[in-house]
Formats: C-alpha cells, sequence, structure tokens
C-alpha cells in the first residue's frame, strides 16, 4: 500500500477538525439565537401581571398559566361583587365590602404571594392576580416569537458566523502549512544526512533541533555516523596495516632468501675451495633459512589467531613457578647469544589463568628479539611482580628501540601483543635513550 506524505496527511486531519469545529459552531450560533428569543424581560411574572393580562371580555383571560404556576385570578366589579374566581379566593364571600376591598388593597405588600391589580374603566371591573413569590426569585423563561430584534439579531449572527468561518479557514490552512513545514524541514536534512553517509561521506551530521522526538532523532544518528566514521577509519587503518605488514614480510622474506640463494650459488661455483670456506658458506644458508622459517612460522600463527575459531587452552597455575622454568629453558640461548641475564622474580605465589604453549610463544619471541637486536654483554633483564590479583611482567632490553615497535616489521611483537589481548592483558612500550621495557600486565582470571 502506497504510504502517504506527512503533509497530506496533516492536511487530512487539519480538515477534520475544521469540520468538527464548524459543525460546533453552528450549534453555538443556534443556541445563540435561540437564547436571543429568550429575553430575560419575558419571565413569568412579567407576563402574568393583571396590565399583561387584561381584556376588556374577562372571560376571554387565558388562566391556565396562572393555574400551572400556583396562582390566583378574581374579577371584582364596581359593587364589589367577585364575579370571576380561580385559584385560591382572598376574599371570604362573593360580596365585600369597601373597607374589606380597602384593606386587600392596602396588605398586598405584606402578602406572602405577588399581587398586582389594574382597573378596566371602559367595563368597570378590577382584575387581580396573585402569583406564588418563588415565581419572581426564581423566574422561568418561554418562547418570544414577538421580538422587535429578531431579525437584526439574526442577520448579525450569519455575519459573524460566516467571519468565523472564513477565519477558521484561513488559520487552519496557514497552521497546517507552518506545522507540516516543522516536520518536513527536519526530515529533509536527516534525509539528506542520510544520502551523504551513504555516498561514503561519513562526517555527516545534523542539527535539526526542534521537539523531544527529533533531538533523540537527530542524536541517534549523529551517533550512529560518529560509530560508522570511526569503524570504518579503523578498517582503513587496519588495511594499511595489513598491506604494510605484507610489504615488511615480503622484505623480511626476501633478505634471507636472497643469502640463502646467494651463497648456494657461490658454494656451487666455488667447489674447489676449501673446507672452512664450505662450512662458512653452509652455516649462512642455514642461518637464513632458520630466519625465513620463523618468519613463516609467525605469519602461519598471526592467520590462526586472526581466525574467529581461535581459543585459548586455558589452566590455572602459579605464574612466578612457570615464569622461572621458562626462564632456566632460555638460559643457554642468552649466554650464547652472549647477553648477561638478569631475573627477579616474585617468590609469592601469583596465581593466574593462562595458556602455556601461547605463553611460551610470548617469550620466545621476546628472547628472539633480545637475541637479534641487543649488543653481546649488554644484560637482558625480566621482572615479575604481583600487582592486585594479577601481574605485572617487564622485560628491559638494550639496544635500538624501533626494533620491537609494533607497528614496525616484527610479526613476532605482533603476536605478543595480540596472545596478551586474548588473555585480557595489555602490552606497552617504553623507551629511554638506548633502554627500552616491554611491559606486559594480566590480570588473574580471562
Amino acid at each position: 500500500m502506497r504510504k502517504q506524505n506527512i503533509s497530506y496527511q496533516l492536511l487530512k486531519n487539519y480538515i477534520a477538525i475544521f469540520l468538527i469545529t464548524t459543525v460546533i459552531t453552528i450549534l453555538v450560533i443556534v443556541a445563540l439565537f435561540c437564547m436571543n428569543r429568550l429575553g430575560s424581560k419575558d419571565i413569568i411574572y412579567n407576563q402574568l401581571t393583571a396590565v399583561k393580562l387584561m381584556q376588556n371580555d374577562y372571560q376571554r383571560i387565558d388562566t391556565s398559566v396562572v393555574n400551572d404556576v400556583g396562582g390566583s385570578l378574581q374579577v371584582v366589579n364596581s359593587n364589589y361583587e367577585v364575579i370571576h374566581s380561580i385559584g385560591n379566593n382572598p376574599f371570604t364571600s362573593k360580596q365585600i365590602s369597601v373597607k374589606e376591598f380597602t384593606d386587600f388593597l392596602m396588605n398586598t405588600g405584606a402578602n406572602k404571594d405577588m399581587i398586582t391589580v389594574e382597573y378596566n374603566e371602559q367595563e368597570q371591573f378590577w382584575l387581580i392576580v396573585s402569583l406564588p413569590i418563588q415565581v419572581k426569585m426564581t423566574g422561568s423563561f418561554h418562547w418570544n416569537s414577538d421580538s422587535p430584534m429578531q431579525d437584526h439579531t439574526l442577520q448579525m449572527l450569519g455575519f459573524i458566523g460566516l467571519g468565523y468561518l472564513l477565519i477558521l479557514i484561513l488559520s487552519t490552512m496557514i497552521y497546517a502549512r507552518i506545522t507540516a513545514v516543522s516536520f518536513i524541514k527536519p526530515l529533509d536534512q536527516l534525509s539528506a544526512a542520510v544520502e551523504k553517509v551513504k555516498n561514503g561521506d561519513y562526517s555527516a551530521r545534523v542539527q535539526v533541533g526542534g521537539n523531544r522526538e527529533f533531538s533523540q532523532l537527530e542524536q541517534a544518528f549523529n551517533h550512529m555516523a560518529e560509530v560508522i566514521q570511526i569503524q570504518t577509519s579503523l578498517k582503513e587503518q587496519s588495511e594499511n596495516n595489513r598491506k604494510n605488514l605484507i610489504l615488511d614480510i615480503s622484505h623480511d622474506l626476501k633478505n634471507p632468501l636472497t643469502s640463502i640463494m646467494g651463497y648456494a650459488e657461490l658454494e656451487l661455483k666455488e667447489q674447489g675451495s676449501g673446507r672452512i670456506e664450505h662450512l662458512k658458506f653452509a652455516k649462512i644458508i642455514y642461518e637464513n633459512s632458520i630466519r625465513a622459517n620463523v618468519l613463516i612460522q609467525d605469519l602461519f600463527e598471526l592467520s590462526r589467531m586472526e581466525s574467529p575459531e581461535f581459543r585459548l587452552d586455558v589452566t590455572t597455575d602459579d605464574f612466578s613457578e612457570y615464569l622461572r622454568e621458562e626462564m632456566i629453558h632460555m638460559l643457554p640461548e642468552l649466554e650464547a647469544a652472549g647477553l648477561i641475564p638478569d631475573f627477579v622474580i616474585e617468590p609469592e605465589e601469583i596465581i593466574l589463568q593462562f595458556d602455556k604453549k601461547r605463553m611460551n610463544r610470548v617469550f620466545s619471541n621476546l628472547l628472539y628479539n633480545a637475541i637479534a637486536y641487543q649488543e653481546q654483554g649488554s644484560t637482558f633483564q625480566v621482572v615479575l611482580e604481583k600487582v592486585n590479583d594479577g601481574a605485572k611482567l617487564t622485560f628491559i632490553n638494550y639496544g635500538q628501540p624501533s626494533a620491537l615497535n609494533p607497528a614496525g616489521s616484527g610479526l613476532g611483537l605482533l603476536i605478543v601483543q595480540k596472545i596478551i589481548a586474548a588473555h585480557g592483558g595489555t602490552v606497552q612500550l617504553n623507551t629511554q635513550d638506548n633502554q627500552f621495557e616491554i611491559i606486559i600486565e594480566l590480570n588473574r582470571q580471562i
């Protein structure tokens, strides 16, 4: 199903609001018109006074409303006879005296009912109307179809209603447009930013402001774009490192292989030379073969560690005792290289979780770097300290610091970093003059 755009949807909503408001307005106008015809001067009390009800023929007087409100009506002729009576008669007999009639008129103000009296000179009779006082206090409205203001008021209400409707239509359209813009503008900005990200511009950001929902959407988009930008940058950096690593490996493999090929060719050409020369060439070929083999093994090990299936074979043991044993195994190689070993190992037990086989690779790689880059007669120091529940292992070397730079061509140290990271630890390189330290920190648990 085709989705509607926001501006069209908002317009439909505002049209619905307009129709509802219009109906309410019409009802209000009708109610006002009706109220105008129910003037406050037309309450029953004012309509049922003796003056209002007076007719020459008292028989034609409508007494039904008087009865409905609990009132009474009497007609007294010039001879003071009660010739017509409706409701409660205040007089005790049909024939009343002048004094009795006069007293009645004088005491109308003290009566509990509202009494009005009117004299008809043409027919010579008095009309007396008595109404309960509650009628005057509460009042009641009735339809007034003869209001002289009816036509004028109806015209005024018509003009007012038409003007209101026109203003309502105009204001609804303007408000709909303004509201649509307040929605569409930030959405257009977000859409443009998404298009930039889709085209590879991960620096795109939005600043839409507005209500809370758009602010939350702005923060979410900017955070997403920032994460993508960082990940893309890391990916590009990783790709560059991979390319540099391949170049460095190619270079490192080229040197020993060139030596092997060169000395092998020289050995073939110098068949008449002495035994000493043959042994010298063979030794060079052997050493470079070992070097090339180490590089190939490191590359193979790195590939295995990059695999998602890579797992450590963890055991829980005393790391201090383990390190002592490994350093004892390394002594012959250090002495053969002319290095002076200096081991400072914590005597207290340090119980850690670690993969012994992988940790052996860490030590052998660091030993290889020390032998390859340190001068004979220099000290190779290993210090183990207990730090909280973990351990701090420091290798102090003397030589060229660039040789152990992890960003360089040394695959061995890159493997060291990855093994320690797999153990949940860290590797740090500190250099100062001709001395540099490789600091490894391990946690108690992986």
